[in-house]
């Protein structure tokens, strides 16, 4: 039997009923939760502990992708890991919207624990729009660093596999930007 069943995590399938239901009735053609948190175009993991880098990047690095970007951001840390159905289970731990890049980089600067792994995702959309999701968010799910308009009293899941939690969605971009330097530095 797998250790998920025995557990409170979700390792295969979230329920996100409540904003879906509230989304589709308020909304013309809402994305889903599911689409938000497990497969937004952006999702990093940020070496925040500098023996953990391997370069000279920094975390800010990590963030290139959202230069001049609106949208909805979450940032996650590990929850649980499922061995037998090989996916991780996340837990979010704060929900933003705005220009991202400037958000996030504030965000670990005056919030985020030292030594803590940070994930970050990020879905694109209009301004408007990202408050609209935002909200229902915080409507919906408890988030232990938000403190202002946090009504929820869910914790909000991501299930991601292993190529999603170890690589993201920039890895290709941060390597690049090692190359340049490195050929910046012959």
């Amino acid at each position: 039997m797998p250790k998920c069943v025995d557990q409170d995590f979700p390792c295969q399938n979230p329920n996100y009923t409540d904003f879906d239901n509230i989304a589709t009735s308020e909304l013309y053609n809402p994305p889903s939760a599911s689409d938000i948190v497990n497969a937004s175009d952006f999702c990093t993991l940020v070496p925040l502990e500098r023996a953990f880098q391997l370069t000279d990047l920094t975390y800010k690095d990590y963030f290139k992708g959202l230069r001049n970007k609106t949208g909805v951001y979450h940032l996650w840390i590990d929850y649980d890991d499922c061995d037998d159905h090989d996916t991780h289970t996340m837990l979010c731990v704060y929900v933003g919207k705005g220009l991202a890049e400037g958000r996030v980089n504030d965000h670990i600067k005056k919030k985020w624990p030292d030594k803590e792994s940070l994930y970050v995702t990020f879905y694109e959309c209009s301004n408007r729009i990202a408050k609209y999701i935002e909200q229902l968010f915080l409507d919906t799910y408890k988030f232990y660093l938000n403190k202002q308009e946090n009504t929820g009293t869910k914790n909000l899941f991501a299930v991601w596999d292993n190529e999603r939690h170890l690589l993201g969605t920039e890895l290709h971009a941060v390597s690049n930007l090692t190359n340049i330097n490195d050929i910046d530095g012959i």
